[in-house]
């Protein structure tokens, strides 16, 4: 049972952080503070790898997706198939870029999409090395 509410709470979590960071201005980070601009063109607007809005950018969308890839499982244990974790974080994230469309001083970015999926993938498979490891069923 405490495993379950356990579950249940980093779940839930994982979600609260993707929302934080998607839908809600933050300064220190300059997320939601120009006006909103749309980009169709995959790997395009990057920036410079070299540069710290290049690893705020791309790493912190992978990283934001990766908690939901790794407990999205933990919850539900009939989804545990890596092509059907993959794809709920695409849809989740190209619900989150329509939802920006609508919102004057966000982004709508196909990189967006494309890193957030990365990142569930790696959450995925985070999971799928950890089930391995401990030769554990949760």
């Amino acid at each position: 049972m405490k495993k379950k509410i356990l579950i249940n709470i980093l779940f839930i979590f994982s979600l609260i952080f993707i929302f934080r960071y998607t839908m809600l201005p933050n300064a220190s980070l300059g997320i939601g503070m120009n006006k909103g601009e749309i980009n169709f063109i995959p790997l395009i607007n990057l920036g410079n790898p070299l540069s710290p809005d290049f690893m705020v950018n791309v790493g912190g969308n992978i990283v934001l997706f990766i908690p939901f890839g790794l407990f999205l499982p933990l919850k539900f244990p009939k989804l545990r198939r890596t092509l059907t974790v993959t794809l709920m974080g695409l849809s989740l994230s190209i619900l989150i870029e329509c939802i920006q469309l609508s919102m004057p001083n966000r982004c709508t970015d196909i990189n967006d999409v494309i890193l957030n999926t990365s990142g569930t993938y790696i959450g995925y498979r985070i999971f799928r090395k950890f089930l391995a490891a401990y030769n554990v069923l949760v």
